[in-house]
């Protein structure tokens, strides 16, 4: 875990990550009801609604995140009980983060941390809402390359919903490598400014290997 007071960044952390490489899917910041429903509108439905909010590491736990909204109606709606739930849990939002739904996939994480003895850490595993349930994650020191960031992936214990489950495609196990590896080189370059880095859920259909949602914790100092 990040040092007490470390700064919760992730309005912008997407764009730092596309930087290496990783595709992160867009997202629009608004503070009223009213542009929240017509970033919706211009994004695209199904929608999701995010609780942005600098202090607060995850959103889930005080109803901070909305997922399939129909319409402008229901992206409104769940702007305005997003805002009153946060503040009733002592949280103050800058308001919400818009973005259009992603296409369903196996969800990954990928993240990683500076641990004071080893350095930089890079973690991929089998992610989502189910990530600290599931703990099925392997850590490795970083940087990785390419080819040992696949090997990770085939030391996952849940490493066969990569090859197809379901209704899902099996997932290009070398753009996800490719994902890792840049993630781990990313947490290299700035080991002495991030204590912490999480992408999760990376949603992954084929060869689309995409961050859904992204944090950073910094160091503090």
């Amino acid at each position: 875990a990040a040092a007490p007071g470390a700064v919760v960044a992730e309005r912008g952390a997407k764009p730092v990550f596309a930087a290496y490489g990783v595709d992160a899917i867009g997202e629009t910041a608004v503070d009223t009801a009213a542009a929240a429903r017509a970033a919706a509108e211009a994004a695209g439905f199904p929608a999701v609604l995010k609780l942005d909010a600098p202090d607060l590491a995850h959103k889930t736990e005080v109803g901070g995140v909305a997922l399939g909204l129909a319409d402008g109606e229901a992206v409104a709606a769940a702007f305005e009980a997003m805002m009153a739930a946060a503040r009733a849990a002592g949280v103050t939002p800058r308001g919400a983060l818009v973005q259009r739904m992603a296409a369903k996939g196996v969800e990954m994480v990928i993240g990683g941390r500076v641990d004071p003895v080893f350095g930089p850490l890079v973690v991929a595993g089998i992610g989502g809402t189910m990530v600290e349930v599931l703990k099925d994650t392997v850590v490795a020191p970083a940087p990785v390359t390419e080819a040992q960031a696949a090997r990770m992936l085939e030391r996952l214990r849940l490493g066969a919903m990569l090859d197809g489950v379901r209704d899902l495609p099996a997932v290009d196990r070398a753009a996800l490598a490719r994902t890792v590896a840049a993630v781990s080189e990313f947490l290299w370059d700035f080991r002495d400014e991030v204590a912490e880095i999480d992408l999760n859920p990376v949603i992954c259909r084929g060869g689309e290997i995409t961050a859904v949602d992204a944090l950073i914790l910094r160091r503090e100092g």
